[in-house]
């Protein structure tokens, strides 16, 4: 190859190479953080995810610009809200990567005593956070001054110094007039930027839907009680985008959700049942928020304290995650979640307790469906269990004082394979109930009730249905009069 030719094919390869890093460049991110009069040489980086951050990165003061720290990949970097903390890991503000990747923040006139980021950064080439640093400073100006007539007031009754009705009236305006600012300034945020920019997005999921007023007949009667109640939570979720994965990075999601399952859904599994399959539905085509609420529900109605949310876990594992709707699911982690609620699947309140045959003390065998009682009581207890030695003696005594009252019996599983220690134990307790143990049984009974501690009860009805389970034997009393006037438990 002459001389010639070798000059072309090295300037055609650096073209190319040239070509390809700007290409490359173009992909990846490169946000400068230039923070005057911070005395730290690193910062870290974190990103939201839900109600979590995590560490993203940790960059250095560089050492050919002043003060610059350079946050840099040849990757792109995900869309969402990111923080910037010191090398103590102090909080020192969040930032937004949407539309722009490659910026500048510049932070002047801070020191460690005082460290007022959001009034003293400026963005170049992000105009999202130029806008989210805007609303920021003025929201937090109001918000300021809002706390400040708050904390005045309480300062006034803690000095015993009370103000006068008319002192009390001018502060009660002031404060009004700082609250309807910040309303009527974030509507304009949100109509401006709520459908354009992630930050604009996030502050209009952040807001309740307005109410209509409930409608009334024509002598101004109300048509519906409830109508405030079914608005608010069938319109809670129309101010999401759920076409924008990047909410999930946001600080805001999260918090909706839970607040939408704590406080507005109502709690009955039905209702719980119901509105998450419409929640989900909704999202079915954005598979980042769907993951995450998917999530979310199943976890957090299996850790539910409230009596019968077992039945929304099985729900969610059969309905979504058994039917091969979570693919990223680990294959152990789905079959062993699938056998816990199919497990449960049988012994959810509502359905036919399973049939147990034991045998008693006699050997002879018993089963649960032998009582003809308006309730049986099935009580899983243990020859050496603390809580036991507690609870027994509670419960005997509320058998000797209602059992003729609510017409029940109680049929006692006794889980220890010692069968001498359990028939001896019968006897020193004087356990007036029909009593079953050995561990010989027609039914793996541990597995299929799901007990894995003791003591662990169910109480059934006359047709050996279920009604209530994992509740202490102090409430049993209050249960069953609750039960009998027609009252459902939570």
């Amino acid at each position: 190859m002459n001389k010639r030719n070798i000059l072309i094919c090295a300037i055609i390869m650096m073209l190319s190479m040239t070509q390809a890093q700007k290409k490359h460049h173009k992909n990846g991110y490169q946000i400068k953080f230039i923070l005057e009069q911070v005395e730290d040489t690193m910062l870290y980086v974190a990103n939201y995810y839900a109600d979590k951050t995590y560490m993203f990165d940790s960059v250095f003061l560089s050492p050919k610009e002043p003060y610059t720290f350079i946050l840099q990949g040849d990757s792109a970097i995900p869309r969402g809200v990111y923080v910037v903390a010191g090398q103590n890991k102090m909080k020192y503000f969040d930032f937004i990567v949407d539309s722009s990747c490659h910026f500048t923040a510049h932070v002047t006139n801070v020191s460690p005593k005082h460290l007022d980021f959001v009034n003293n950064i400026t963005y170049l080439n992000s105009p999202e956070n130029t806008q989210a640093n805007e609303f920021m400073r003025v929201a937090g100006h109001f918000q300021q001054e809002m706390a400040r007539i708050h904390r005045e007031m309480k300062n006034a009754e803690s000095e015993q110094k009370q103000p006068s009705a008319k002192q009390i009236k001018a502060k009660k305006e002031e404060w009004i007039s700082y609250k309807d600012s910040l309303t009527r300034y974030t509507q304009q945020f949100i109509e401006k930027y709520g459908t354009t920019t992630l930050f604009g997005k996030a502050q209009r999921l952040a807001q309740d839907v307005p109410v209509p007023e409930a409608p009334r007949d024509n002598k101004g009667r109300l048509l519906d009680s409830n109508f405030s109640y079914y608005y608010h939570v069938n319109h809670y979720w129309d101010f999401c985008d759920f076409s924008d994965s990047a909410l999930i990075n946001t600080p805001i999601f999260h918090p909706r959700l839970e607040m939408y399952f704590g406080q507005v859904v109502y709690p009955l599994v039905d209702s719980i049942i119901k509105y998450a399959d419409i929640l989900l539905d909704k999202m079915k085509d954005n598979e980042a928020l769907f993951r995450y609420t998917v999530w979310y529900i199943t976890n957090h109605y299996e850790r539910s304290q409230y009596v019968g949310h077992d039945a929304v876990f099985v729900h969610m594992v059969l309905t979504y995650y058994a039917q091969g709707r979570c693919p990223w699911t680990d294959e152990a982690v789905l079959e062993r979640m699938t056998d816990h609620a199919e497990q449960l699947n049988h012994v959810l309140i509502g359905k036919y307790a399973p049939e147990l045959w034991m045998f008693d003390t006699n050997n002879v065998l018993l089963s649960n469906y032998g009582f003809n009682k308006k309730y049986t009581i099935m009580w899983f207890w243990d020859v050496d269990c603390g809580h036991c030695k507690t609870a027994t003696p509670k419960l005997i005594e509320f058998y000797n004082t209602y059992k003729d009252t609510f017409d029940f019996e109680i049929y006692a599983i006794c889980m220890s394979s010692d069968t001498a220690k359990w028939k001896k134990a019968i006897v020193e307790k004087g356990l007036p109930w029909t009593n079953v143990g050995g561990n010989r049984a027609n039914i793996d009974f541990r597995k299929i009730y799901g007990v894995t501690t003791t003591p662990y009860l169910y109480v059934l009805d006359r047709e050996k249905k279920i009604i209530v389970k994992k509740i202490g034997v102090e409430d049993l009393e209050p249960f069953f009069r609750n039960h009998e006037a027609g009252k459902r438990i939570q």
